[in-house]
């Protein structure tokens, strides 16, 4: 073994003992209570895993990426899911006397009263049902105009393309309030305040400069031979958007079209202001259940967990176009 080799193995063996004992020292802080300095795991995860990834990319070429790839994904897990599975899952099946005489991991008598309670809010099963509503439909009709409008930035040569593509960019980047309040205007002379019209159009204007430029860039993508031999052929614009373009970038469209539901879906500026009585909406009902003084942790945690809920599903279904989407840029 030369001289380069040792070291190499040496950084390996040190990244992999300074992530492991970090770990240790961090996680025991759940059973014994020392106190161990957040910064200082930081900086002992981000020094082992530039260890273990420059002694076992000198071995082995490549090894490195995926070890600290795989290091990476367990401290997703750690940080993240198992969280979410701790406070908000677990959270939700706790009574609210057990704050009291916890905090319990495992509640000592998990049940679904909060649920039931939940369900029993009025404000809260109608913001459920709206939210379904307006989310659903603000992302499905923002994709398709952002499909028609990113086609026509992409693919047409206009005078002051660069200028509109430039534009929807730069509404995008614009604070929210700053679209709210002229939206605001608008919508109260068209009478649309406090309807479900007036928030689908609301969340729309919001989400539709940013799935617009996301779009742009995925037809950017399409070779551009492919839609002119179409074109040759006989096929007209529009046949070859369809029969062409669309199929070559469904991965991006389908990503996008969960990126504006996601986006509507956690919307709380627009919901909330646009919204009086008539059409409440999720997450202003979460908010409204944050009370400071008659807070209840369990209900917090369940009304997470139902919000999660459509995102996660929506998730795991497209899971394979959001994949190849993301692989091909969709999402920057």
């Amino acid at each position: 073994m030369t001289t380069n080799e040792r070291r190499a193995r040496l950084a390996a063996w040190v990244g992999a003992a300074l992530l492991f004992v970090a770990a240790v020292l961090e996680l025991s802080q759940l059973v014994i209570d020392w106190p161990f300095p957040f910064w200082l795991w930081v900086v002992a995860t981000v020094a082992g895993l530039a260890l273990l990834w420059t002694g076992l990319n000198r071995l082995h070429i490549g090894m490195g990426a995926r070890a600290v790839a795989a290091v990476l994904a367990l401290f997703v897990v750690v940080v993240i899911a198992l969280p979410f599975g701790v406070v908000v899952v677990l959270g939700s099946l706790q009574r609210p006397i057990d704050l009291l005489s916890g905090p319990y991991a495992v509640p000592p008598q998990p049940n679904f009263d909060q649920y039931l309670r939940l369900f029993g809010i009025a404000y809260w099963s109608e913001g459920l049902r709206n939210s379904l509503i307006v989310s659903t439909t603000a992302a499905v009709l923002t994709t398709l105009l952002a499909l028609l409008g990113a086609y026509a930035i992409a693919s047409l040569r206009f005078p002051g393309r660069r200028a509109v593509y430039t534009s929807v960019m730069l509404i995008y980047m614009l604070p929210g309030i700053a679209l709210l309040v002229p939206l605001v205007a608008i919508f109260r002379t068209l009478g649309l305040i406090d309807t479900l019209p007036g928030m689908v159009l609301g969340h729309m204007a919001l989400i539709l400069p940013l799935v617009t430029w996301l779009l742009v860039s995925a037809f950017d993508g399409v070779e551009p031979d492919l839609e002119h031999a179409a074109r040759i052929d006989g096929a007209g614009r529009f046949d070859a958007l369809r029969r062409v373009v669309i199929p070559l970038t469904v991965p991006s469209i389908a990503t996008t079209a969960v990126f504006a539901f996601v986006l509507s879906w956690n919307e709380l500026l627009v919901s909330r202001v646009l919204s009086v009585s008539s059409t409440p909406m999720l997450a202003p009902s979460i908010v409204n259940l944050m009370d400071p003084i008659n807070r209840v942790e369990p209900l917090l945690s369940a009304a997470g967990l139902i919000a999660s809920v459509p995102v996660l599903v929506l998730a795991l279904v497209m899971q394979r176009y959001l994949i190849r989407g993301i692989g091909e840029g969709a999402v920057i």
